[in-house]
């Protein structure tokens, strides 16, 4: 046999060209796809790397949002050829070379634009810049339908206006003899008859019209004439159209004989633009397959890893597979499971990558250079040569036996079947030690005992299986490596229609060895089925948790993004109320200046002090840029637990567990309950109002009491909106506070209101024993909104 035949017939085996095929879908010229077809296996590693490395660009690009642009390019070679043997082209043909440096210009602008990061994608795409010139000559003289347009030269635009100035005075007079003749004509219309302007004239009165007749209608009714006084015009639109085709054809030859030129460079153009397209389309078929353009690896090894055959869609289950050279994979399983599929990979891994396709596996997968590539799957027979089924396969494995050295790739399918099973096993047995002797890398796939017992004697070689549901009954379609397969025969004959009754005859009739061996493997298989669908659930578990966590990351962040949103709205705000209260504090110095009384102008001070007050928006708005409070719900507390109480601006202990969403605290003689959004657990080391009174008090020198203390939220006590009592305590449990803490002066945050509030504390005050003085606030600390007091040391 000829390596050629060897070749066509693995090329026959492993489906070479519905892959093509497959690929060339992608393209958009017909040369692309031509070129795709014609796509073959190298014979030189370096060639297979460079073809990886332009696929590995061009799928990157694409996958990046930046695609080789493909165009869709006429062939432009018998134009080539004409012109450069002196031939005049078309303007069709002119048109096409044209599209055809346009997209060489695209393609040259889009290599120089990778030409940092990708060096080997931009030379692959460079055409010379010298084409553009030729490019803007034949725009300039042909439009997009290949016409020649009347500016390519001033003698065309000159000819043709002379054309059209003809016709107009032509068609002019003609109206005028329509009119004229009207009575004597077919029809009310003219025509033409060999390049000159006629009148439809009846025939029986050919003479009323003065003129020649060139001609008649089929009936013989009509007699098409051309009157004498219109000769003479006609003559001169012939003469005017003559000297414009001669100026076409003058424009024609002239750009003929430019593309003659260079007619070289433009058939390298050509190249390029076809190139561009097959990379195209190797780029878009490994973004739909999810493949990856290796490089040819070093030795003579094949390790393919979550490898997916490229025509059986999405559907297919990917699968591990390795092999190499001076060894044999023995692959064994029920029919239809996949055994010659795995074959079929193998062979078409050596192939894609040496032909530059990408492959439909995972990047860390590693194939080597294998030649030739051996196939024998399927049935063959030859009746011219009287050959039977087996004989044609013997006839092909003795070829191969004498063909097949170091680093060929054997792909054996039901090798030696047909024949006596014992014959048949013992002669795949010698057929396959003989190919691994010799250095060949050889996959088979066998239902022969004989064979999968091969691997346990002979390190050379390993068995693999394809795996069967006996619960579904049905494949599973899965490679395993390292183990035999049972062919589970009698259960796929069950499952195709053969009765019950007759497997269970012929379960009868195997000898009870071969009935526990295929059992064992059955359970071997069901475990391993089974474990893979629990690492199966196990992965889809843990995906499922990535996805939640991914989900709850993202609310994070979107809570966080309104979060924003809301502090800078609220800073907005803030800022709008500091410029009024500025403004009004501005407008009372106006009024103060203009003599108005100080009691006038209080009322404005009073009110641009809420503003910027403890408790006014001034200070919520900054409160609320700090940290967010963690809000506690009614299982977080318990009593004994201490709190900070926002309303009081303390402390407090945590009195009842919360109930409905309300908890009871005491916060020193002060007991309330409060709405458990109001507090917050209070931080490490403190302690409440009482705790803290039963410190000593540390000696100090009393405070002047003419010295203003400086208001901050430490020493201030607010209980705006609490009854009578309740400030009462409230102020009570702060003045105990500000003894605790050693602070020699406070504020109580009272409001205006109805005036008793603060009539009424300003008495307790007054009257309290540890309060050396009390009086109403400065305005810059807020104005009679507030209280101060000075403590007794």
């Amino acid at each position: 046999m000829e390596p050629g035949s060897d070749r066509d017939k693995s090329a026959q085996d492993l489906e070479w060209s519905p892959l093509l095929d497959r690929i060339a879908r992608h393209t958009v010229s017909a040369a692309g796809g031509a070129a795709i077809r014609a796509l073959s296996p190298t014979s030189e590693p370096e060639e297979a790397n460079r073809r990886a490395t332009l696929g590995r660009h061009a799928l990157a690009l694409l996958r990046e949002g930046s695609p080789i642009p493909a165009a869709q390019t006429v062939p432009v070679a018998e134009t080539l050829f004409r012109a450069e043997r002196g031939g005049v082209l078309s303007g069709k043909e002119l048109a096409d070379v044209r599209r055809l440096l346009e997209a060489a210009r695209v393609l040259r602008g889009y290599a120089a634009s990778h030409a940092e990061g990708r060096p080997e994608l931009a030379a692959a795409l460079a055409t010379p810049r010298s084409l553009d010139a030729l490019a803007k000559e034949i725009d300039g003289a042909i439009d997009e339908s290949g016409g020649v347009v009347d500016d390519a030269t001033p003698e065309l635009s000159r000819a043709r206006k002379k054309v059209k100035d003809a016709r107009r005075d032509l068609t002019s007079r003609l109206g005028d003899l329509l009119n004229r003749y009207g009575d004597v004509l077919r029809d009310r219309f003219y025509t033409e008859r060999d390049g000159r302007y006629v009148l439809p004239v009846r025939s029986d009165a050919p003479f009323r019209v003065d003129g020649i007749v060139l001609g008649s209608s089929a009936s013989g009714g009509t007699l098409y004439v051309e009157p004498r006084e219109i000769t003479e015009l006609g003559n001169k639109l012939q003469v005017a159209e003559a000297e414009v085709e001669r100026e076409i054809a003058r424009v024609l030859a002239s750009l003929s004989l430019s593309v003659k030129l260079v007619a070289g460079d433009v058939r390298a153009a050509e190249e390029v633009a076809t190139r561009a397209d097959v990379l195209a389309s190797l780029a878009r078929f490994g973004d739909e397959q999810d493949a990856v353009f290796l490089p040819v690896a070093e030795g003579r090894e094949i390790d393919l890893r979550t490898m997916r055959h490229p025509l059986l869609g999405e559907d297919v289950v990917p699968n591990d597979v390795r092999l190499s050279r001076g060894r044999g994979l023995v692959v064994s399983g029920p029919n239809a499971g996949g055994k010659t599929v795995a074959l079929k990979c193998l062979g078409l891994a050596v192939w894609m990558v040496r032909a530059g396709i990408p492959l439909p596996a995972d990047g860390a997968s590693r194939v080597g250079f294998f030649e030739p590539v051996l196939t024998d799957i399927g049935d063959e027979q030859s009746l011219e040569r009287s050959l039977s089924t087996f004989s044609a396969h013997s006839a092909r494995l003795a070829h191969y036996l004498d063909v097949a050295g170091d680093g060929a790739l054997v792909l054996l399918d039901e090798i030696a079947s047909g024949t006596d099973p014992d014959e048949g096993a013992a002669l795949a047995a010698a057929v396959l030690e003989a190919l691994v002797e010799a250095g060949a890398a050889v996959a088979v796939t066998t239902h022969y005992e004989r064979l999968k017992h091969l691997a346990t004697r002979d390190s050379r070689f390993e068995n693999a299986s394809v795996g069967f549901d006996f619960d579904r009954m049905l494949p599973t379609f899965r490679l395993t490596l390292g183990v035999p397969g049972a062919s589970s025969a009698l259960a796929v004959a069950l499952r195709y229609g053969i009765p019950k009754a007759v497997v269970a005859r012929a379960e009868a009739l195997i000898p009870e060895e071969n009935l526990r061996r295929d059992r064992l493997l059955s359970e071997m298989e069901a475990d391993r089925s089974r474990a893979e669908a629990d690492a199966r659930a196990a992965a889809s578990l843990v995906r499922e948790q990535e996805a939640l966590r991914d989900a709850l990351e993202a609310e994070v962040g979107r809570a966080r993004e309104q979060e924003r949103a809301r502090l800078a709205r609220e800073g907005q705000d803030l800022t709008l109320a500091v410029k009024q209260a500025r403004a009004t504090l501005r407008d009372a110095m106006d009024r103060l200046k203009k003599g108005e009384s100080p009691k006038d102008v209080e009322r404005s001070v009073n009110e641009a002090a809420r503003e910027v007050a403890l408790g006014g928006r001034l200070e919520t708005a900054l409160r609320s840029d700090a940290a967010p409070r963690i809000v506690l719900r009614e299982g977080d507390l318990a009593p004994g637990d201490v709190v900070w109480v926002e309303k009081l601006r303390a402390h407090a202990e945590v009195l009842e567990a919360p109930q409905k969403g309300q908890v009871r605290v005491a916060a020193g003689p002060l007991k309330v309950t409060v709405k458990l959004s109001e507090v917050t657990r209070g931080k490490a080391g403190a302690k409440t109002p009482q705790a803290a009174a039963k410190k000593p008090k540390r000696a100090s020198a009393a405070a002047p009491i003419d010295t203003s203390p400086v208001r901050t939220p430490s020493i201030t006590c607010d209980v705006r909106g609490f009854r009578v009592d309740e400030a009462v305590e409230a102020v009570d449990m702060f003045i105990d506070r500000l003894l605790s803490n050693g602070d020699p002066a406070g504020f109580v945050l009272h409001g205006h209101g109805t005036g008793a509030l603060k009539s009424a504390l300003r008495e307790h005050l007054g009257a309290h024993r540890c309060v050396e003085r009390a009086r109403p606030a400065d305005d810059d600390q807020g104005g009679d909104a507030f209280t101060v007091l000075w403590v007794s040391t």
